[in-house]
């Protein structure tokens, strides 16, 4: 019995962490943009709040948070699962999401 007992925690524990595992990897780097925040309201607490809608609570918000934009453009990037990034399109004041992408604009050991 205890062989079972231990055999079916060691199992379950097993399950959960592939299930984070596979969380974590099908998250990506996306780009919110946002309008503005209204008069008042502070930009970063305007986008963390559209970004709790998604996750739930500020908490979960904040540990997916890489970083705010509010000079040029208003929004954040923050790290998301498709299934989030499609929820977040939902939210009012949110105008895109899109995956982040890299761009090399020069690469010094590229051939022309």
């Amino acid at each position: 019995m205890k062989n079972t007992s231990l055999l079916l925690c060691l199992f379950v524990s097993t399950l959960v962490f592939s299930f984070s595992l596979t969380m974590a990897s099908e998250q990506k780097a996306y780009m919110v943009y946002m309008s503005r925040a209204p008069d008042g309201v502070d930009p970063k607490t305007f986008q963390l709040n559209a970004l709790s809608k998604v996750f739930g609570s500020e908490d979960a918000a904040k540990s997916s948070l890489i970083y705010h934009y509010t000079d040029a453009v208003s929004g954040f990037s923050a790290k998301l699962t498709p299934e989030q990034a499609e929820e977040l399109k939902k939210v009012p004041d949110v105008t895109a999401v899109k995956v982040s992408q890299l761009y090399k604009l020069y690469d010094p050991g590229q051939k022309f």
